[in-house]
């Protein structure tokens, strides 16, 4: 999940189009939003809709922007947005054990398998700019490789928990979680990555072909530590779902 650099906006009578900005590679080690590493680049939500490759194929570039919520969808949210092709982050050093990796991966907005088309957006509430959530959607040409980053993901927080080196020589410590609803999905997995104190939770879901990833963070000790962003979650999901 990686840090969203771009510009914040209070939510419009119409949605803004802001100018493109070029891909930045992934700069782990940045604590900003909801995330803890990652590329950035920013731009206004799509407004168009889904769209599939090859007119039945899995959703392309277009389709799962117009899959993601925007300040419609969500009232009473600022929104940051990606650049449409700046979803994706870029891999840094190898983790080290290398069984972490796919951990590494959602950090960094790399995911493999790699997906056909991605989205990516950072919100949080109006009142509560500390309350950061990152999104990204990442579109897959069927359902078993979206299938099998849940199963990596899964696998890897499972057996990571003495932690691992990441692309910036830090240590992070993870924790599986239990499977959370996946709600309008199909599944989901969950896990913490801990690093000084703050953690970082993220939530992976799976909806057909399509993969949905939550990500935000708090200090260890808050009270609220882990509470899911759960309208967010619920709102995407749902509108993801509808795309089927």
């Amino acid at each position: 999940m990686g840090v969203l650099m771009g510009v914040r906006r209070r939510v419009p009578a119409v949605v803004a189009v802001l100018a493109s900005a070029v891909l930045l590679a992934g700069c782990g080690g940045g604590e900003d939003g909801g995330g803890d590493g990652g590329g950035s680049g920013a731009t206004g939500a799509s407004s168009g809709t889904s769209g599939k490759a090859g007119g039945g194929g899995p959703l392309d570039a277009d389709g799962i922007e117009g899959a993601a919520i925007t300040e419609p969808d969500l009232p009473g949210y600022t929104f940051t947005v990606f650049q449409q092709g700046g979803a994706l982050g870029s891999k840094g050093r190898p983790a080290d054990p290398a069984v972490c990796q796919p951990i590494e991966d959602i950090r960094l907005r790399s995911p493999e398998p790699a997906p056909v088309a991605a989205a990516a957006r950072s919100v949080h509430p109006e009142t509560d700019p500390g309350a950061a959530t990152t999104i990204e959607l990442y579109a897959y040409g069927s359902e078993a490789d979206a299938g099998e980053l849940l199963s990596r993901v899964r696998e890897a927080a499972e057996q990571c928990p003495a932690g691992y080196e990441d692309d910036t020589g830090l240590n992070p410590t993870v924790e599986p979680l239990p499977d959370p609803a996946p709600g309008a999905g199909d599944e989901a997995v969950a896990y913490r990555r801990d690093l000084s104190g703050t953690v970082f939770w993220y939530q992976v879901v799976r909806s057909g072909s399509n993969v949905a990833v939550f990500g935000w963070k708090s200090r260890s000790a808050h009270r609220d530590a882990g509470v899911a962003p759960d309208d967010v979650i619920t709102a995407q999901l749902e509108k993801l779902a509808g795309t089927g």
